[in-house]
Parts: C-alpha cells; sequence; structure tokens
C-alpha cells in the first residue's frame, strides 16, 4: 500500500508534463514494519525536495522562486491522468517566505556557527480504496440536546470536537449541547478506518448529511403541523423560525421527541433521528495497468508549504532549530486551533524523525537499540525557539463546508527542510536520515571544510 500510495504521488506537488514512475518494495532481513504518519510521503519527499534544491542551484534560480514557477495547479494533470483539485499552494509558498524573511542572510553571534535557511513543499493524499465509507447517526434528547454516534476514534487529533461543530452548524445546536459517542462497533455505524487523515473529510460529510437529514424531518413536521411551506423555514438558536412569519418561533426540545399536537389534539412526529453516509462515488483503481493512465485513485491533496532557520555548529555538527513556520491549506478550518495544533504537534514529530529516531541494526538483522535510552527523542529543551503555524483555506469542493484533512501533513517537510537548510549553510548535501551532528562533522571533514 505504501509503495502503491508513494507511487501515485511521486511527481510531488509540481506540474510535470512527461513522467515515467517505478514504485518498488524491497524485502530485507529485518523486522517487519508498518507505516508511520505519513505513509511513505516523508521519505520520497525527502528525496524529491532535496533534489529541487539542487536543480535550482544548477539553474542559479532561488529555490522559492524555481518552486514558484512549477508548483501544480487546479486543472493540471496528475501523474495518473486525473485533474487536480482546487489549492493554495501558492498562498502557502507567499506565506511561508513571509514569515521566514526567506532570502535574507543570518549571521550567528557565535563566530563557529553558521545559519541556513531550507524550504519544502508538500502534499498527501488519502491512502484509501475508492470505496472507503463513512456514517454517521443523530438523535435528539428531550432537552433538544444530540448524541452523534460514529465508528471513528478519537486519539486526541479533535475528531469528536470537529464532529460536533459540524452538526451544530446545520442544526444551530451549541456544539456543548453534542455528545459524540465513543464508538462501539456492535451499535454504532460503519467507518472505514481513523487513518489516511480522512476522517474530518469523509465522516465529516456523513455527519453533515445527517444532521440535513434531522432538520428535513423537522422542517416536515412544522410543513405537516403549521402549513408554512418547507422552503420558507430556517433553524436559528434552537428554534424553527419562518421568513414569512417573523413572530413564528419553535423551539427544538418542544417537539423534537414528544411532537407537536395538532386541532384534534393527536400527536404529529415523534423522535428526531438523522442518518447519513459518505462514499467518494467517483473514485476508482480503473487504470491501464501499463501507463497508468484513467481512473481517479486518489480522492484529493493536502497541500503545503514549510520553512526552517537552522543554526549549526561548524566544528561539532551540533543543530539548533531558531525557527520554522509551516502552513497548510486546510480547505476551511472547522477548528482553527485544533489544525494550529496539528501543525507544531506534527513539526515536532518531523524534526524527531529527521534530528534524534535512528533505529540500529546488526548484521542478523537484530535491533540494537529498542528502548528510549538508547533510541533518542527530543524533550521539551530541544523544541525550536519559534514555531508559526499558518492556515490557507482553499475550499475543497466536496469537503464538508469544504474542508480536507490535515493530519499526517505537517511533519512531512522536516527533513528537506533541515537538508537543504544544511546545504544552504555550509554547502554539502546529506541525503539519507537521521541528520545528525555526526554525519555533518565527518562530512565536512571529508569535504575538507
Amino acid at each position: 500500500n505504501v509503495v502503491n500510495a508513494v507511487g501515485l504521488s511521486a511527481i510531488g506537488p509540481y506540474k510535470v508534463p512527461n513522467i515515467s514512475i517505478d514504485s518498488a518494495c524491497i524485502y530485507t532481513n529485518l523486522p517487519p514494519c508498518g507505516p508511520y504518519r505519513g505513509f511513505g510521503y516523508s521519505e520520497f519527499l525527502f528525496g524529491l525536495e532535496s533534489h529541487i534544491n539542487r536543480l535550482a542551484k544548477k539553474l542559479n534560480m532561488d529555490p522559492v522562486e524555481f518552486r514558484k514557477k512549477n508548483i501544480i495547479k487546479e486543472g493540471d494533470t496528475l501523474a495518473y491522468g486525473a485533474k487536480m483539485t482546487p489549492n493554495g499552494l501558492l498562498e502557502a509558498i507567499e506565506k511561508v517566505s513571509d514569515k521566514i524573511n526567506w532570502g535574507k542572510k543570518h549571521t550567528s553571534n557565535d563566530p563557529k556557527k553558521v545559519i541556513g535557511q531550507g524550504f519544502s513543499l508538500f502534499w498527501k493524499a488519502p491512502a484509501m480504496p475508492p470505496n472507503a465509507s463513512s456514517s454517521a447517526f443523530l438523535k435528539f434528547n428531550e432537552d433538544g440536546s444530540l448524541n452523534i454516534l460514529v465508528s471513528g476514534m478519537e486519539i486526541g487529533q479533535g475528531y469528536f470536537t470537529v464532529m460536533a461543530q459540524i452538526a451544530a452548524e446545520i442544526l444551530t445546536v451549541p456544539p456543548e449541547k453534542i455528545r459524540v459517542e465513543s464508538p462501539d462497533t456492535d451499535r454504532n455505524p460503519y467507518e472505514w478506518q481513523t487513518v489516511a487523515s480522512h476522517v474530518t473529510w469523509s465522516c465529516g460529510n456523513a455527519v453533515k448529511k445527517a444532521a440535513i437529514d434531522a432538520r428535513d424531518q423537522i422542517f416536515d413536521l412544522i410543513e405537516r403541523t403549521h402549513f408554512f411551506g418547507k422552503d420558507t423555514l430556517y433553524l436559528e438558536d434552537e428554534k424553527v423560525k419562518c421568513k414569512t412569519k417573523a413572530d413564528f418561533e419553535l423551539p427544538l426540545k418542544d417537539f423534537v421527541i414528544n411532537g407537536i399536537q395538532v386541532e384534534d389534539k393527536t400527536f404529529k412526529g415523534g423522535p428526531i433521528m438523522g442518518r447519513g453516509i459518505f462514499m467518494p462515488e467517483f473514485s476508482s483503481t480503473d487504470a491501464d495497468p501499463e501507463t497508468s493512465q484513467g481512473g481517479h485513485p486518489n480522492v484529493h491533496y493536502t497541500v503545503g508549504a514549510g520553512a526552517i532557520l537552522l543554526e549549526i555548529d561548524t566544528q561539532t555538527g551540533k543543530m539548533k532549530v531558531l525557527k520554522i513556520a509551516e502552513a497548510i491549506d486546510a480547505g476551511k478550518a472547522i477548528n482553527p486551533d485544533l489544525i494550529k495544533g496539528q501543525l507544531v504537534g506534527g513539526i515536532l514529530q518531523g524534526l524527531a524523525t529527521v534530528l534524534y529516531e535512528d533505529m540500529r541494526y546488526d548484521e542478523n538483522g537484530k535491533l540494537l537499540n529498542p528502548n528510549f535510552t538508547d533510541y533518542k527523542i527530543p524533550t521539551a529543551k530541544d523544541i525550536p525557539d519559534e514555531i508559526i503555524p499558518i492556515i490557507v483555506e482553499v475550499p475543497q469542493p466536496d469537503g464538508p463546508f469544504g474542508a480536507r484533512g490535515v493530519g499526517e501533513h505537517p511533519m512531512l517537510p522536516a527533513a528537506p527542510m533541515v537538508a537543504n537548510a544544511i546545504d544552504d549553510a555550509l554547502g554539502i548535501r546529506i541525503t539519507s536520515m537521521p541528520i545528525t551532528a555526526e554525519k555533518i562533522a565527518l562530512t565536512l571533514i571529508e569535504k575538507g571544510k
């Protein structure tokens, strides 16, 4: 799956008119591994975005200007023949360049240290089959509050909060009165998986449809009992209101369970329950086996840009991240604070992968550092001096209110940003991870610098 996902996206976020891609899986004698955050994109973007800088240098072009000239735009053809969706990649580049003061020469106060700038673009599509689907149930309670049943997992990304916000937007019930239940797959509706940075987009669409379904039932009931046309009704502040009768308002809590009593003293309606399902029915893997053209295997791409200001000790190779800025096109930021949290967390996780984490094996494939004494991860002292998360919003046409997922993406540009900053400062190219002080020092010695 990783090999497939990376192969489909190997052009990166660039317009490449002529492309031939081979994606290979290599067996080794090492223990089997599974996908980490990013599903192969971190690795291939390290190579691609490092190479983009080398191309720019060969052409005597600024690496940011080179990227601007070649980025993929809406309507451009992807490697497998489909068209690129709307995106804010250029805006992301410009905002990151501004925040990092791109092009300005930085000098360290310590004569033994140098400062380099590194830049990288990134993109990722949800790695999912074409028939991956989401579903949701929604029910009202006597006090007008809501319960939402889904089967995605809340793992700290704010999934439950966003699902509540989506329903709240449709039904005008405050998010604090909406309970998204932890899933029990015996009774909750189906969800494909909580992976691929897709639940805001896919399950969000299902929840939105469930809320619209409930709203339609509400309007049907009001039309049957109060004889207002459905097209004149709207929801506001947990009440049904009418465009043609300004003084009409009916609180949801008054009828969403007990119904509405009519002139003959009977009741109409009953408990309001909404259902919603979502499947990307435009997606397919029906491609020519020789050319890979045809079909629509990736539903969309989330894109962004990142830049880093890196201080390096020329004697020891030790690095310190002074500043890092990253922009991501979220389509629509349903919860900006959660997205900024994803950006900061992903940046730190990416830097950990690039600068610290290293699995060592002996010649027989035995792991030599299976504990946190020998497998290094960063601590609070290793956090960059300044982190700038930036949200760009170019709506995803089929996303809930224009939203698309951002979960895995923030860590993707970390490796090329660091490698490109080292090249900028020292004129050396590190081509393997992790990028350690030892590698820098040894490379400087080898190059006679």
